[in-house]
């Protein structure tokens, strides 16, 4: 009987308290969560710019003068031209408030090639910071009086615009740069006349 007994009481300490919320448990609450600590990200590590990365710029201008053939004569052609010795050509820069700041006087060499060098300027200092948009070259004489007559092939009385043809490279503190102007041309003064 005390066997009995025992049953009886673990039997009943169940049955009440199965009962005691109406049948059913209440689970536990969770943890609560772990406070975040905010750790702020490094930040990236300065790294300074390549020193051809630099604003600062060496320009230099360059292109070829030719005497156009009286065959082509007051046209767009340069078929048949010649290279001109000797023709000068000047190239214009405007500074950052559309002045012209730096002038060039280039002579051109037995091949016609002229080549106009400005100093190590800051590219910002240039309209546009644009060397290339802010700089043009023009014909301003030739040597052969026969062949002396102004053309505006590519420009070459008003302004030739320069093109960026990939030339530069890194120097100490700043980049070359060379651009190009279109091939310039003058004219012959008299010419055969054509006979049809």
């Amino acid at each position: 009987m005390a066997a009995f007994l025992h049953l009886a009481i673990l039997v009943s300490l169940l049955a009440a308290g199965a009962t005691a919320n109406n049948g059913y448990t209440t689970p536990s609450p969770p943890p609560p969560p772990p406070p975040q600590q905010h750790t702020p990200s490094p930040p990236p590590p300065a790294t300074p710019p390549p020193a051809h990365q630099s604003d600062k710029v060496l320009v230099r201008v360059e292109g070829k003068v030719y005497c156009q053939s009286c065959e082509h004569r007051n046209s767009w052609s340069l078929d048949g031209a010649r290279p001109l010795r000797g023709a000068e050509v000047s190239v214009t820069c405007r500074d950052a408030k559309n002045r012209a700041a730096w002038w060039r006087l280039a002579v051109a060499d037995e091949s016609g090639y002229f080549l106009a060098e400005f100093g190590v300027t800051g590219a910002s200092d240039f309209l546009g910071a644009d060397p290339r948009g802010a700089c043009y070259a023009r014909l301003l004489s030739s040597p052969d009086r026969k062949c002396d007559g102004l053309t505006n092939i590519n420009a070459g009385m008003v302004g030739a615009p320069l093109r960026d043809e990939g030339k530069r490279w890194p120097g100490q503190g700043y980049d070359n740069v060379v651009y190009a102007a279109g091939p310039l041309a003058f004219r012959p003064a008299n010419c055969p006349p054509k006979h049809y």
